[in-house]
């Protein structure tokens, strides 16, 4: 177990350190074929798979140093994080890891046999085998096992692992499941990452829980990380049986949210007319009752404030003093929570329990906030978040389309001004100079063909 540990963390390292520009000089290359090739020799029952673009030199790598280039000291924190792992390792990044790497490296998660644990096996296509030899003979304790598979290196703490690897008569490659999943990814990607829902749900059912409620199962999830010149974008996709398609809307609330946002998150709240399980706690109850008066759109956004942003939440009702009391309770539950069985104590719970609430009742909308002045730029229906210039280029750069399931927004570069202010007052700061971090946006694109997807970019200049 300690050595497959200290190998992952060893190909861990390495690609950091690959990503601070550590890698061989040259020109970009394309890496051969698609993200995962190891899938042609990983058995077609994999539970889960992780492909990760180890070349140094290849177009990812390098859209990736161009990204970190633009953190002021990034190539240094990373050398430190590498220093660091060779001085807990004992091994070298430069004459031990790095000459062992090939261009990709992955990672398959086998299915635990009846009471045991999943297992897990490395794949890869070292430049030199020697030295990947040599690497594993320097791990600490026994040895991890290895094999050839049709041109690959398998590499796992167990055997039996690599038996099920080198005996497989069918691959993941030529799974449907495995092709309907790892097609929805870039062609091109820093990793990419798959799951079987059959799999997942065993696996977390023999550990004791539940992966999904209800009548909703997961056939398959996949992923990717891709680097372009502007930022750092994750994509993911699911297919599901049951359930209901979530149905992408149009936000109305951008025209109403006040410009200057430092965050925003939106989305549709759809009532189960099923019947739910009522909950045990006082808490689980409040949030519970919030959640039934909740109905429509509704968004929660973080406004500038002194000495602390506004928090303000604003959603569409027929009820407003349900929401109101639903609110409040929730915030009084949390408090108790927390301070239950502490004296004296004054956390985040106690100024949750104790906060005031402001409000009002703007057209169709309810506004509550803890700051009156947060109500009152609500209601003065100035220049509305739509327009907000970061907000839309924010939009624009992570491809966010008119209609989503839901999205989240965060003005990075001002919220993080904030939260620098709030630390100072402390005498605390944030670590580094984090400047070049422009906008996050996340955001649900609907379900298309039975698949749902969703995207997350994180906006650097």
């Amino acid at each position: 177990m300690r050595s497959r540990l200290v190998l992952a963390a060893a190909f861990a390292a390495a690609f950091a350190s690959t990503a601070a520009g550590c890698g061989s000089a040259g020109a970009a290359s394309d890496p051969a074929g698609s993200p995962g090739a190891g899938a042609s020799v990983a058995p077609a029952g994999t539970a889960a798979f992780v492909a990760i673009d180890s070349d140094a030199n290849s177009s990812q790598r390098q859209a990736l140093n161009g990204l970190l280039a633009k953190i002021p000291g990034g190539d240094a924190l990373l050398t430190k994080l590498r220093q660091s792992f060779e001085q807990q390792s004992q091994l070298s990044w430069a004459n031990d890891v790095k000459p062992a790497l090939g261009p990709e490296l992955d990672i398959a998660v086998l299915p635990a046999a009846s009471g045991g644990e999943p297992e897990t096996v490395l794949l890869t296509q070292p430049n030199d085998p020697s030295k990947l030899d040599a690497l594993l003979a320097k791990l600490p304790g026994t040895p991890p096992a290895t094999a050839q598979v049709d041109g690959w290196t398998a590499i796992s703490g167990s055997q039996a692992a690599l038996d099920t690897v080198t005996g497989a008569t069918s691959h993941l490659a030529d799974s449907s499941v495995y092709q309907e999943a790892s097609g929805k990814l870039a062609a091109d990607a820093l990793v990419t990452a798959y799951a079987n829902g059959a799999e997942a749900r065993q696996l977390v059912s023999g550990l004791g829980g539940s992966l999904q409620p209800g009548h909703e199962q997961l056939v398959w999830a996949s992923g990717d990380v891709v680097a372009t010149g502007g930022g750092l974008r994750v994509d993911g996709y699911t297919r599901k049986e049951g359930g209901t398609a979530t149905q992408p809307y149009a936000s109305q609330l951008v025209d109403e949210i006040p410009s200057g946002a430092l965050a925003v998150a939106d989305f549709q709240v759809h009532q189960d007319t099923g019947t739910q399980p009522s909950s045990s706690s006082p808490l689980g109850g409040a949030l519970q009752s919030l959640g039934k008066a909740l109905h429509g759109e509704t968004a929660v956004y973080v406004s500038p404030g002194a000495p602390i942003p506004a928090f303000t939440l604003v959603t569409r009702t027929s009820d407003p003093q349900a929401v109101l009391d639903a609110l409040q309770s929730a915030l009084s539950s949390i408090g108790s929570s927390a301070g239950q069985g502490k004296t004296g104590s004054f956390g985040l719970g106690s100024i949750l329990g104790a906060l005031q609430l402001s409000h009002a009742i703007v057209g169709q909308d309810l506004v509550v906030s803890t700051s009156q002045a947060a109500v009152d730029a609500f209601k003065a229906g100035g220049k509305p978040l739509a327009d907000d210039d970061t907000f839309k280029q924010a939009s624009s750069a992570a491809g966010m389309p008119d209609k989503t399931t839901g999205f989240v927004y965060v003005n990075l570069k001002d919220a993080l001004s904030a939260v620098q202010g709030i630390a100072a007052l402390s005498g605390g700061s944030l670590p580094g100079d984090l400047s070049a971090l422009r906008t996050l946006t996340a955001y649900g694109s609907g379900t298309s063909g039975g698949v749902s997807s969703f995207t997350v970019f994180l906006e650097m200049r």
